[in-house]
């Protein structure tokens, strides 16, 4: 896209100070003539910069540059914070909440799709038809125990930048990342057992806690820096936790990736205390930043990190390759896994075990997560310019979720308000064990911002605004 080298340019200059807030742009016809482009590439450029906040227009006057309205930000965990052992008495309220959120025909702020159109389907499918042609047999064949051994190689391959050497004897398949959570829980604790997990955390997690008997106990967790140490080790001294779920990269809500320090603190606690730490690394290929960040699973030299993941954000969901790879025995492993499915699907083991060889799929990671940045960008400037200090944003630094705060709001109010309208967001009591965060939600940035985006993202700031 023409208009790209165009607004690189200019968020390069205005954030590093060479162009100042407030200066004056240069006119549209310059604009076209500097960087050799069309009129109507210009518009769109500046179009944009617009969007992103980088530029403001004034009839007459022609554009001046800004930078992006933050609003009041909620870098510190709520101040109403609140950390007990809980068995989880809502998740009946969670799955009918998240059905509500399903219809095609709402706006979808709420559902935590990605963008499906922006996916790479034209070379999955090519790939797909090849694996088809070259083993018809893959569509009537189960592949027992840990999984293809081709594609297991090809992951220990893949990963080992952020992994470190893993061999692919210790890879098991799953089907997606969530299933490779719940054989961890089940392989790691017995019903009754006590679960750390961040605060605010996905759903799902909460979901696959309650469904094996154990008891939730929420740790504080920054929105920027991640969970916090020092309160993990307060809980840990105090309770005999099993096992703690933590997303280290672009979590989910929250959006926040762990520095390599602090990921290793964690570790020396969960080893003191001998804690489980089952990982879940489902948006690590989501980061904005310019390399894939390091797992917990690269720092652990005690063996205590069950790492979780899958191409399901980035590839495509519909192919269900998830994998984990188990702390140490993987013997329990394969045994949940079969008490689950025989298998995961022989046809598509093939397929990314192919993808995986041929193509750079952290590249196409890369080119979605600088797509979810300038949207998470665009979505911030709406809320923001229509609820102003009403509302506090998060700050991702990957994945496509925005996690919000609104003064005086009550969120499961305001979803049904929102839903009568066909405007679907997710609430913040479903991200936790005890019913926090009820002025809180969570907006999925996901999808191509235009007009009618635009619009309906407007009415649900003004029903969140009372």
């Amino acid at each position: 896209m023409l208009y790209q080298t165009i607004v690189d340019f200019f968020v390069e200059n205005i954030e590093k100070g060479s162009i100042l807030p407030g200066e004056k742009l240069p006119s549209l016809r310059k604009i076209s003539d500097q960087f050799d482009v069309s009129l109507s590439t210009a518009v769109e450029a500046y179009r944009k910069l617009e969007l992103f906040g980088y530029v403001s227009a004034k009839d007459r006057s022609g554009y001046s540059a800004r930078l992006p309205s933050q609003g009041e930000n909620i870098l510190r965990p709520s101040e109403k914070f609140r950390s007990k052992i809980s068995e989880i008495d809502h998740i009946d309220e969670i799955i009918e909440l998240i059905n509500q959120t399903m219809d095609s025909e709402t706006a979808p702020f709420g559902v935590g799709t990605p963008a499906l159109e922006k996916f790479p389907t034209r070379m999955v499918n090519k790939y797909m038809v090849q694996t088809i042609k070259h083993q018809p047999h893959s569509t009537g064949a189960y592949i027992f125990g840990m999984g293809l051994e081709d594609l297991r190689q090809e992951l220990s391959r893949w990963m080992r930048p952020w992994i470190g050497v893993t061999s692919h004897k210790d890879i098991l398949v799953t089907n997606g990342c969530l299933e490779a959570i719940n054989i961890a829980l089940a392989s790691e604790c017995d019903a009754g057992d006590i679960v750390a997990i961040e605060s605010p955390c996905y759903f799902g997690l909460l979901h696959a806690i309650h469904h094996h008997g154990l008891k939730a106990l929420e740790v504080k967790t920054d929105p920027t820096e991640g969970l916090d140490p020092e309160a993990l080790e307060t809980l840990a001294k105090n309770n005999k936790i099993k096992a703690l779920i933590s997303t280290p990269n672009a979590q989910n809500p929250l959006g926040f990736t762990m520095s390599d320090e602090r990921k290793k603190q964690i570790l020396a606690i969960c080893h003191k205390y001998k804690i489980r730490l089952i990982e879940d690394d489902l948006y690590g290929e989501l980061s904005f930043e310019k390399k894939r960040p390091k797992s917990y699973k690269y720092f652990d030299k005690e063996g205590i990190v069950t790492h979780c993941s899958s191409f399901s954000k980035f590839l495509g969901p519909g192919l269900r390759i998830g994998w984990c790879i188990p702390a140490q025995n993987s013997d329990r492993y394969i045994r949940q896994k079969l008490s689950l499915n025989l298998s995961t699907s022989t046809l598509t083991q093939y397929v990314v075990s192919s993808i995986l060889r041929n193509e750079d799929l952290l590249k196409v990671g890369q080119n979605l997560g600088n797509h979810y940045q300038q949207n998470i960008q665009i979505y911030s400037n709406v809320i923001n310019s229509q609820l102003g200090q009403k509302a506090c944003l998060s700050d991702p630094t990957g994945s496509y979720f925005l996690w919000v705060r609104v003064e005086g709001l009550n969120s499961l109010e305001a979803f049904q308000k929102a839903k009568r309208q066909k405007i679907s967001f997710t609430p913040g009591p479903l991200f936790s064990a005890t019913r926090q965060y009820q002025n809180y939600l969570r907006v999925n940035c996901a999808h191509e911002f235009n007009e009618k985006r635009n619009q309906e993202l407007i009415r649900l700031c003004k029903i969140l605004g009372g």
